[in-house]
């Protein structure tokens, strides 16, 4: 029997596509036909799955690669804040009308889609396809939203051109609350215990951890020369890493202390800009992440979801500096579950950062309660718990169109 054609619809960005690709490659290994939208830069890392990759522009990612330090990078997020939500709604529709080019002659029979991937929501609803929900962050139901930040204003004027799009294109049931009601099924890329409010969530929410892949595009880095020392590692991520004064400060921080710190700066910065590199640190501007947390006993992160749930999947406490709002929450709640502690940019120095690994390093009730959420995380099932769910919606759907 021939199996149902998925399309994975996503938005470029790292921490959005990583949590996807074991999943999608458990799907291609269990024999379904899997097409996937992507632009350039994610081209060959979609490949590795085995997916049928589907080459779309989007017209939004251009803007923060040209920037070249991190107070750019936020000045432009905070002069366009009011306008990202009607950014995003503009790339969905842009999305969606390539996506009906790229499908005009071979719809998928089921489409999952990234909670900010709005293009394929509006596609499924266009066509009536079932549709699986992916959050790569924190979930959203009717209990616990994060449009609470939207203004009623805001929320008036994206009803208004979803309304306008929808009655052009001749599709029901995508208003603009319902772009964010919950499918039949949602999966979400964390386990409860880590969910905000993870109790108000029933059984349409699927919990599974995270979905980690192979990732062949980082290049092996040895740390046998040093395995004395215990290795920190510190990374503020792919986008909002320009921030060469933090850098400087972890150099300073910790240029003689016992660690073996291994040190992302990202493709922006060239290590050798950074002075004097002591010999109990490695700097490159991409560090292979998923190979050194094993062997860590500590990360500095900026809180991206990929980078927290991999550390915790490791065992690793953490010490976070959020750099933009959605990882401000990460941080708190990294705080409030006693697995680390958090600083905001402008707290940070030599010495706050010196204190706060020493601490975290040294608390032992810390690092159980860390492991218990290791745990945590390994009983949730990953990427093989949620191509099981997916296999199951699939099941039921045949069953009810049959019957």
């Amino acid at each position: 029997m021939k199996k149902t054609h998925i399309a994975m619809i996503n938005i470029p960005a790292f921490g959005h596509v990583n949590p996807t690709l074991a999943v999608v490659s458990e799907l291609v290994q269990r024999g379904y036909k899997v097409t996937y939208p992507a632009t350039e830069k994610f081209v060959s890392v979609v490949e590795e799955t085995g997916a049928s990759v589907l080459p779309y522009h989007s017209s939004t990612t251009d803007l923060l690669d040209q920037l070249s330090h991190i107070k750019e990078i936020n000045e432009v997020i905070s002069n366009h804040s009011e306008n990202l939500p009607m950014k995003f709604i503009e790339e969905a529709i842009s999305t969606y009308y390539q996506l009906e080019q790229m499908y005009a002659d071979d719809l998928p029979g089921l489409i999952l889609f990234d909670f900010m991937a709005l293009g394929g929501k509006l596609f499924a609803a266009k066509h009536g396809i079932d549709a699986v929900r992916l959050y790569s962050s924190y979930a959203n139901n009717e209990n616990v939203s994060t449009l609470h930040d939207i203004s009623d204003e805001i929320k008036i004027e994206l009803a208004s051109k979803i309304k306008a799009f929808s009655e052009k294109e001749g599709i029901t049931g995508v208003s603009f609350m319902e772009l964010f009601a919950p499918e039949k099924l949602n999966i979400t890329f964390m386990p409860r215990a880590f969910q905000l409010q993870g109790d108000l969530f029933d059984e349409r929410f699927l919990f599974v951890g995270p979905s980690i892949g192979k990732r062949s595009y980082e290049e092996s880095l040895p740390l046998g020369e040093n395995n004395d020392r215990p290795v920190m590692l510190i990374s503020l991520g792919t986008i909002f890493n320009p921030w060469p004064e933090f850098y400087k400060m972890c150099i300073e921080a910790f240029r003689n202390s016992g660690w073996q710190v291994v040190m992302s700066t990202g493709n922006k910065i060239s290590p050798e800009s950074l002075g004097d590199i002591p010999d109990n640190f490695i700097v490159r501007q991409q560090v292979p992440q998923l190979e050194v947390l094993p062997q860590a006993r500590l990360f500095i992160t900026h809180g991206g979801m990929n980078s927290t749930m991999e550390a915790l999947s490791c065992g690793v406490p953490l010490v976070v500096i959020p750099q933009m709002f959605e990882q401000e929450i990460t941080a708190r709640r990294v705080t409030e579950l006693g697995l680390g502690q958090h600083f905001l940019p402008d707290e940070v120095t030599a010495q706050v950062l010196q204190k706060s690994v020493q601490e975290v390093s040294e608390d032992e009730q810390l690092q159980q309660r860390v492991y218990d959420m290791q745990k945590n995380i390994q009983e949730a099932g990953g990427a093989k718990k949620a191509a099981e769910a997916i296999e199951k919606l699939l099941s039921l759907s045949n069953i009810q169109a049959r019957v």
